[in-house]
C-alpha cells in the first residue's frame, strides 16, 4: 500500500494521526456536535441550524474508522472480525437499551398506529436501514416527523452502511495496490456531486440516501489517509500555506510558522462550524452546497491537531471532553424523550419540559456510558460479550416484528378506545374506508405519484382527461394540492349539473409557482404548469385555489394575474382550515374521551396559522383574487368542529389533520364554496337556494 512511504510524510510531521493516540480535542469537537443537535430539537428557535452537527459526526467517524483500518493494514494486524466486533461492542449495547426502553414506554403511551410505527423502525434501527425506511416513509402522506420517536437513527444507519462497505474496499485496494487517496477523492467527488444535484431535485433522496451522504465520511477518510502519510503536492501545499499566512501577518522569521498554520486551521474551523450552526436557515436546500461549510471547518479542527490553539483551549476542555464522552448516548435519548412528550403534550411542550427532557437525557447519556457501554468495551469476558449483545438485539428486533405485526397491539385500550382507534387507522393504514378515501383523494387528477414503490418527486405521466375537460358552458376549477381535491366531491354534489367541477392538483404542492426547467422532474411543477396551460387554453368562469401550506404572496399575485389575463372571471383563494396537531381522531382518544364535545379549542398547528395570518396581513384591497376565510365556517368562539350529526365517531369531520371526509365535504360546500361559486356564476335565487341546502350525515 502505498501509504507506507516515508519520503511522503507531511512538512509538519504526523500532528493529526490518530491510531494508538488518543485525542481529547476529537471528543470535544464530538461534543459541539451533539449540543448542537441536541439544542436544535429541543430549541430550534435557539439554534436554528444544529442538524449540522450530525454532518460534523460523519466526518468523525470518516476519519477514526479509516484509521483504524489503514494502521491495521499496515501493520498486518487488521481482521474484519476483530473490527466489527469492536463496533458491535461500541454500537449496539447503548442503542438496544435505548430500543427496548422506547418500546416499553410506548406501550403505555402510544395508540396502536403509533406504537406499529414504533415497532416497525425498532426493527429497522436494529437492522441500521432507518434511513431506508425513513426513505420509504418520506411522502405527502408521512405522518408528521417530529412524532416519530425513533427518527434520529437515520444517521446511524448511513455510517452502519458506511462501515460494512468501507473495510472490503480499503482491504481490496491495498491488496491491488491501488492509491487509497485517489480512491477516496473519487468517492468524495462522486458522492457531493450527486448529493449537489439531487438537493433541488429530490431532497428527500439527499438527505437519507448514502450515496448523497458517503461523501462527507469520505472527507474524514482522505484526511485520516493524509495524516498517516501525505504526499508531496500534500506537504508542499501546507508549507506553502503556512508561508503565506506568516508572512502576511509578521514579520520573517519572528513566529513560529507550523504553529500559526496549526493554530489558523483551528480557528477557521471553529468559525466555519460556528457560521454552519446559525447562517443555514433554508433546510430546503440542505444539504447540498450548505454541507461543505460544517464538513470543510470540521476537517481544518481534525487537521489542526491537538496542540492547535482553539483545539487545546476549548476542545480539549474538561467539560467538553465529557460531552463528547457521552455524546453517543446523548444522541440516542435525547430525541425518544423529546418525540414521546409531543405525543404526550399533543404538540411541542413547554419550554421548561423540554429544558427538564434535555437535563434527564444528559443524566441518562452519562449513565448509559458509566454502567453500559465501558463495562462492555473494557470489561472481562469479552469472548463472550459480543455474541449476547448481538442476541439481545436480535430479541428487541423480534418484539418491535412481534408489534408490527399484531398492528401495534390494539389491546392494549379497552375496547372502545380500541374500536376507535381502529376505524381511524383503517383509514389511514388504507384497509378500509376505500370508496371515502376515493371520494376525498381523487387520486386519477394528481400529478403526484402516490403509488411508486419509493417517493419520487417525478410526476405521473398524465391525468384523467375527464379532470379538465369541460361538460358544459359554466366551469369551476380547483387548482392546489390534496386540500383542493378533498373540495371536489362535495362541489360535484352540490353545485348544479349543468357546471362542470374540474379538478387538477398534486398533493403537497402550493399553487402559484411555476418553474419550467423542472417540469419534467418535480411534480409540483407539472401540476402549476399544465394547469395553467388548460386555463389558458379553455378558461374555466371561476378558478379555486386551496393549499395546506402557507402561501407566498407574490407567488399567488403572479398567477392570479395570470390568470386573470386569460379571460377567468373569478379567482378564489381559501385561506387555511382548521389543522388538528395531531390527528383529530388521537386528540379526542387522549383528551377527550369519552365525553367528545362538537367544538374543542386548541390544538392547531401554529406555525402555519402564524404564517396564515402573515398573509392575511399583507393582502391589499386592489388584489388579483379574493381572498376566503375557510376557517370560518368550521370555528367560533367555543372552538373548531369536531363532528357533524349526532354520532362523534361517522361524523368526525376528518380522519387525519384537516383532510374533509366526503359528507364533511359536502357540508363545507354548502355552508360556504357552493353559495359563493353560484353568486359569481349569476345563478338565480332558487338555484342558490338549492345550493345551500343542508343535510348531515
Amino acid at each position: 500500500m502505498h501509504g507506507t512511504d516515508k519520503s511522503s510524510v507531511s512538512a509538519f510531521g504526523p500532528a493529526t494521526n490518530y491510531a494508538g493516540h488518543y485525542r481529547p480535542d476529537i471528543d470535544g469537537l464530538r461534543g459541539i456536535a451533539v449540543l448542537s443537535v441536541v439544542i436544535f430539537h429541543a430549541f430550534p428557535g435557539a439554534l436554528r441550524s444544529g442538524f449540522v452537527g450530525v454532518d460534523i459526526f460523519f466526518v468523525i467517524s470518516g476519519f477514526l474508522i479509516t484509521s483504524i483500518i489503514i494502521n491495521g493494514i499496515a501493520k498486518d494486524r487488521f481482521s474484519f472480525a476483530t473490527f466489527y466486533a469492536r463496533r458491535i461492542k461500541r454500537i449496539f449495547p447503548a442503542l438496544a437499551v435505548v430500543l427496548a426502553v422506547s418500546l416499553a414506554a410506548g406501550a403505555f403511551i402510544l395508540l396502536p398506529d403509533d406504537y406499529r410505527l414504533l415497532g416497525k423502525h425498532t426493527v429497522a434501527g436494529a437492522a441500521f436501514v432507518s434511513n431506508v425506511a425513513l426513505w420509504q416513509e418520506a411522502n405527502y402522506f408521512d405522518v408528521a416527523a417530529e412524532t416519530k420517536i425513533l427518527l434520529h437513527l437515520w444517521s446511524l444507519g448511513i455510517e452502519e452502511q458506511f462501515y460494512l462497505l468501507w473495510p472490503a474496499l480499503i482491504w481490496i485496494a491495498s491488496r491491488w495496490r491501488l492509491n487509497l487517496l485517489t480512491l477516496f477523492a473519487a468517492v468524495f467527488v462522486a458522492s457531493l456531486v450527486y448529493c449537489i444535484m439531487m438537493t433541488p431535485a429530490n431532497q428527500v433522496i439527499a438527505f437519507y440516501s448514502p450515496a448523497a451522504r458517503f461523501w462527507e465520511l469520505a472527507a474524514g477518510s482522505i484526511l485520516a489517509r493524509v495524516s498517516f502519510a501525505a504526499p508531496r503536492p500534500a506537504a508542499w501545499l501546507e508549507n506553502s500555506v503556512a508561508t503565506v499566512i506568516s508572512s502576511v501577518l509578521f514579520e520573517r522569521g519572528s513566529i513560529d510558522k507550523e504553529k500559526l498554520y496549526r493554530d489558523f486551521l483551528s480557528i477557521t474551523g471553529i468559525g466555519l462550524i460556528g457560521a454552519s450552526v446559525l447562517v443555514i436557515t433554508r433546510q430546503h436546500e440542505f444539504p447540498g452546497w450548505w454541507a461543505l461549510m460544517p464538513v470543510v471547518g470540521s476537517y481544518f479542527i481534525i487537521l489542526a491537531g491537538p496542540g492547535a490553539l482553539l483545539n487545546r483551549l476549548l476542545l480539549s476542555n474538561p467539560a467538553m471532553v465529557w460531552i463528547g464522552l457521552i455524546s453517543y448516548p446523548l444522541y440516542l435519548w435525547h430525541w425518544p424523550l423529546l418525540a414521546f412528550a409531543r405525543h404526550i403534550h399533543g404538540g411541542t411542550p413547554p419550554t421548561t419540559i423540554r429544558a427538564g427532557l434535555m437535563m434527564a437525557a444528559v443524566g441518562l447519556a452519562w449513565l448509559t456510558y458509566r454502567y453500559i457501554e465501558r463495562p462492555i468495551r473494557f470489561g472481562y469476558r469479552q469472548r463472550s460479550i459480543v455474541p449476547a449483545v448481538a442476541a439481545t438485539m436480535a430479541a428487541v428486533a423480534i418484539v418491535g416484528v412481534v408489534d408490527v405485526a399484531l398492528g401495534g397491539l390494539p389491546s392494549r385500550l379497552n375496547r372502545n378506545r380500541s374500536l376507535y382507534a381502529a376505524y381511524f387507522e383503517s383509514y389511514l393504514n388504507g384497509t378500509g374506508h376505500l370508496e371515502e378515501r376515493a371520494q376525498i383523494g381523487q387520486n386519477q387528477c394528481n400529478f403526484y405519484a402516490w403509488d411508486a414503490k419509493m417517493p419520487t418527486l417525478v410526476p405521473r405521466a398524465a391525468i384523467d382527461p375527464d379532470c379538465y375537460t369541460k361538460h358544459s358552458a359554466k366551469s369551476v376549477l380547483l387548482f392546489g394540492d390534496s386540500i383542493a381535491a378533498d373540495l371536489y366531491y362535495g362541489l360535484r354534489e352540490v353545485l348544479p349539473k349543468d357546471i362542470s367541477v374540474l379538478l387538477i392538483f398534486s398533493s403537497g404542492c402550493q399553487p402559484g409557482y411555476l418553474v419550467p426547467h423542472i417540469v419534467q422532474i418535480h411534480h409540483c411543477a407539472m401540476a402549476n404548469h399544465f394547469a395553467m396551460e388548460r386555463i389558458k387554453a379553455d378558461p374555466p368562469d371561476v378558478v379555486v385555489m386551496n393549499s395546506n401550506n402557507s402561501y407566498e404572496i407574490d407567488a399567488i399575485r403572479k398567477v392570479s394575474a395570470m390568470i386573470k389575463g386569460y379571460g377567468v372571471k373569478h379567482v378564489l383563494l381559501l385561506s387555511e382550515r382548521p389543522h388538528w396537531k395531531p390527528y383529530l381522531y388521537k386528540i379526542i382518544l387522549n383528551e377527550y374521551w369519552p365525553q367528545m364535545p362538537r367544538y374543542i379549542p386548541g390544538h392547531q398547528d401554529e406555525e402555519l396559522a402564524a404564517l396564515d395570518e402573515k398573509f392575511k396581513a399583507a393582502l391589499r384591497s386592489d388584489e388579483p383574487f379574493e381572498f376566503i376565510d375557510e376557517r370560518k365556517p368550521f370555528c367560533n368562539s367555543e372552538g373548531c368542529l369536531t363532528f357533524l350529526g349526532n354520532d362523534p365517531r361517522d361524523g368526525m369531520i376528518t380522519f387525519d389533520h384537516g383532510h374533509l371526509r366526503p359528507f364533511a365535504s359536502v357540508w363545507l360546500a354548502r355552508q360556504q364554496l357552493g353559495p359563493l361559486i353560484m353568486e359569481r356564476l349569476g345563478a338565480d335565487d332558487a338555484q342558490q337556494e338549492r345550493a345551500t341546502s343542508l343535510t348531515l350525515p
